[in-house]
């Protein structure tokens, strides 16, 4: 088994074993889209185009959520119980064990998510009577750009995560988390609605977000990690 696939299954473990971290996903992954089924089924005028992008306006911060939310806890928590410094001495570079723990905290995020979507998909249709379901961009940006977008917010996140000390991280955490998602508005505010050229602008963006991380996480150093150990 590849040392990747070794630190991903870990830190699949480790989250789906987080009871308080799955717990608010779940409420979260079924409260937001009862909340929001209302208003999309009244907006959107029975127009199934429509209703299948308000939907996708909604998940893609939903996911976002859900990446920074199961990355909460995964880089840092190495740090309280200070093992990460046998982590360090393991032969496997840090850009590897940072790909292996992104991985495996985007798994579940992702399903919860796509929990989310499917919860969202189910009471709008019953509300508005739109056959949402039959929308193949929808489902396009369930698989292609949704897990883009929550593989960057944790590779944000879990990179400033292992560079920055333990207060830094408890105010940047909420700054990545609303910048992205503020960025996402306002990307879906210049190409509105779901159309092809929207998604390839989203996962162009988020994409770019995702190796923007990847290269930061690989400019940090053991020696950097080992100075914000408190």
């Amino acid at each position: 088994m590849s040392t990747f696939g070794v630190i991903a299954r870990r830190e699949i473990r480790l989250a789906l074993r987080n009871r308080g971290v799955v717990i608010t996903a779940l409420i979260f992954a079924v409260w937001f889209p009862v909340i929001s089924a209302l208003g999309i089924a009244a907006g959107a005028g029975g127009d199934a185009a429509a209703v299948a992008g308000a939907i996708a306006t909604i998940i893609l911060p939903v996911g976002v959520f859900m990446g920074y939310l199961f990355c909460a806890d995964a880089f840092l928590r190495e740090k309280r119980d200070g093992t990460i410094e046998t982590l360090l001495c393991a032969p496997v570079s840090l850009r590897r064990l940072w790909e292996g723990k992104v991985a495996g905290v985007a798994v579940p995020a992702y399903l919860t998510t796509l929990l989310s979507a499917a919860v969202t998909i189910a009471a709008v249709s019953t509300l508005s009577g739109t056959p949402v379901a039959a929308e193949p961009l929808l489902f396009l940006h369930l698989a292609a750009v949704v897990p883009v977008w929550i593989a960057a917010a944790a590779g944000l996140i879990g990179a400033a995560q292992l560079a920055l000390g333990m207060r830094e991280n408890q105010i940047l955490g909420f700054v990545f988390i609303f910048g992205l998602i503020f960025l996402i508005a306002g990307l879906q505010g210049v190409v509105s609605g779901i159309s092809p050229v929207t998604e390839a602008v989203l996962a162009a963006v988020g994409l770019a977000l995702l190796a923007l991380a990847r290269f930061i996480a690989g400019k940090v150093t053991k020696e950097r990690i080992v100075r914000t150990i408190p």
